[in-house]
């Protein structure tokens, strides 16, 4: 009985592999569909549940003319994921921009109650509740370019969209 039990598992699991790879769709066609005028780096890719949601998201970096693109990928991965774009321009002066697209890049970063804790002493009191009110265990995501301070992006569970701080 143990065997038939494990048999009809390892075939439901299969079958859904299987589903999954017919649907074709990774963060890059899905990005590539959605944004054709940005230029993704496929081998730029990272993972995390950056919505909080309990299902792995994806990020790549692009480029689109002179700007830096983030876009992030609702998982479970299909033509139909919901997708994110945020796009900086370089300027040394500006708060919001890159001091160099050119050697930007991402990773993922944990988003602990230390990190987040340094991070409420420097920034707005609503914005500060919002970063305390992040799930325990939260991903986001570094854009870096060497040159300037980071930018540390994050899902904003009110807005239904992603955000950032920078110190």
């Amino acid at each position: 009985m143990r065997k038939l039990i494990l048999l009809f598992a390892w075939l439901i699991a299969l079958s859904g592999s299987y589903a999954f790879a017919q649907s074709g769709a990774t963060a890059l066609s899905v990005l590539t569909k959605k944004e054709p005028a940005v230029k993704w780096n496929e081998k730029s890719q990272i993972k995390g549940d950056f919505d909080y949601d309990g299902v792995i998201d994806y990020a790549l970096r692009g480029r689109k003319g002179k700007s830096f693109v983030l876009g992030v990928v609702k998982g479970a991965l299909s033509g139909k994921s919901s997708h994110w774009t945020m796009e900086f321009g370089e300027d040394s002066g500006d708060q919001g921009s890159l001091c160099s697209v050119n050697s930007a890049r991402i990773t993922v970063e944990n988003l602990n109650k230390d990190y987040v804790r340094f991070a409420a002493d420097y920034l707005e009191d609503d914005f500060t509740k919002m970063i305390k009110s992040l799930p325990k265990n939260s991903k986001g995501i570094n854009v870096y370019d060497g040159l300037c301070d980071s930018f540390h992006v994050f899902w904003d569970k009110k807005a239904k969209r992603f955000t950032w701080w920078r110190i």
